[in-house]
Order: structure tokens, then C-alpha cells, then sequence
């Protein structure tokens, strides 16, 4: 097996390749093509001799543009106003299609998996309420997270991510505050599994939060004795609760 990392931006890339001798690894950002030349890039990795790839790390959906056949036919399989969870399952589908086989970053490194029960603090009450709310959310692909504003206050992530909804809780004066992260039940948790790490909890803190919920299993927690560290020093409470029932 020849892997490829299609590299976007953020720590899970890096961590791969800490731990991992990929056969060729292929910077997404500084690609000279659009992400929509699925077509190119499937040539580019065929031509390394790669017959499988992993995705990790984020990138902008606004570059998938000037489509060349793949690109096409991504979208059609995706369909309009396809979600990010739909166009990624195009795009392995039609990856599949040229011969290269998907492989998750949990699965080329199992120890990334968010382990369960209390990780740090104290403990968070209704967990389980929290997470259902999280994976609704993910059923409309339209997030993977919600936070809980003193009793009965939601906010719910959208396309602006997980970092943006912390930062909208941090300007709500009700407390506690506490972020549930799921992963979308219909998601191919191979290319896309929702991850959380340092700065996750450093934002957190910053922000007024006084717990973090992770589906355990299903989420990836990156530099996770680090994130543990400055949780435990500022009073955080971080949880992994088991996966979907």
C-alpha cells in the first residue's frame, strides 16, 4: 500500500507526517491548481505511484472552482447545494472510481481517537442531551457542534466552524457554558472526522466555557496530554462520551 496525505491546514497533517512515512505528500494550499481539478489531482497521485490517500486538515470550500471533469463530475454527484459531507463523499466516490482508496487518520493512527469518560474537571451534566443536539445538527450537514448558554440557550455551529461558534458563546453573558462536538451520523469518518486540540481548549478558556463534550471514538483529539495539561490548569472540564446508541 503506497499512501498519499492531501494536506490541508491545521495541526492533523503535521502529527500525520510526525508519525507516518507517507509514500508522497501533496500541500493542498500551495497546489498551482483550484480544488476543483479532482480530475489533475487524481492524475497527480496515480503518477506517484499512490494507490490510496488520506485527507486531513481543513480547507476552503471556495476554491472548489474551475472544475475540470472530475470537478464535474463531483458536483453532479454531489448535487446542488450539496453540503460539505456530500461533496466529500463525491469526491471519494469518484476518487474510488481512478483506483485510489480512502484510508481515515484515525485509522492510520487509532491513538488520535478521542478516549471516553472525564478526561478533566469535574464532569458535565446532561452530556448525552448535548450530543444528540450536536448530531441533529450534523443530520442537516450543517455542523458538528453546539454550545449551551446557561439553561436553555443553544447556539449551533455553521459555516464559519467550531472556532467562530466558541467565540460567538464568549459574547453570551449566560453561564455555564459547555460545547457538545459529534461527529455527523452520516458522515464517511475517513475524510472528514470532526477534531479538537490545544487550541480548541485555549479558545475555550479564553471564552468563558466551563466544559467540552467529545463524542468519544469519533472525534480525533490532537496533542491530547497537551490539550489535557491546560484544561486541568484552568479548571476545564472535557468529557468523551460514547458514540451513537
Amino acid at each position: 500500500m503506497k499512501v498519499a496525505l492531501l494536506a490541508g491546514r491545521g495541526r492533523l497533517p503535521a502529527i500525520l507526517r510526525e508519525a507516518i512515512a507517507f509514500h508522497h505528500c501533496l500541500e493542498l494550499d500551495t497546489w498551482p491548481h483550484s480544488l476543483g481539478a479532482v480530475q489533475a489531482l487524481a492524475e497527480a497521485l496515480i503518477a506517484t505511484g499512490c494507490d490510496s490517500f488520506c485527507l486531513a486538515g481543513s480547507v476552503d470550500r471556495g476554491r472548489f472552482k474551475d472544475l475540470d471533469a472530475g470537478g464535474l463530475w463531483v458536483a453532479r454527484r454531489a448535487g446542488a447545494g450539496a453540503g460539505d459531507g456530500q461533496l466529500l463523499d463525491a469526491l471519494v466516490a469518484y476518487l474510488g472510481e481512478q483506483g485510489l482508496a480512502v484510508i481515515g487518520a484515525s485509522e492510520l493512527l487509532p491513538s488520535l481517537r478521542t478516549p471516553m469518560g472525564l478526561l478533566s474537571g469535574e464532569g458535565v451534566l446532561d452530556a448525552a442531551t448535548g450530543l444528540d443536539r450536536a448530531r441533529n445538527l450534523g443530520l442537516r450537514d450543517l455542523g458538528q457542534a453546539v454550545i449551551r448558554c446557561g439553561h436553555d440557550l443553544w447556539l449551533e455551529e455553521d459555516a464559519a466552524g467550531t472556532d467562530a461558534l466558541i467565540r460567538r458563546a464568549g459574547h453570551n453573558q449566560a453561564s455555564p457554558k459547555t460545547l457538545f462536538k459529534a461527529a455527523k451520523p452520516q458522515q464517511d469518518l475517513r475524510v472528514d472526522m470532526p477534531a479538537w486540540g490545544r487550541d480548541t481548549v485555549q479558545l475555550a478558556i479564553e471564552c468563558g466555557l466551563s466544559g467540552l463534550v467529545f463524542e468519544a471514538e469519533r472525534t480525533l483529539a490532537l496533542d491530547l496530554d497537551a490539550s489535557l495539561r491546560l484544561a486541568r490548569q484552568a479548571g476545564l472540564s472535557v468529557v468523551g462520551v460514547g458514540g451513537m446508541p
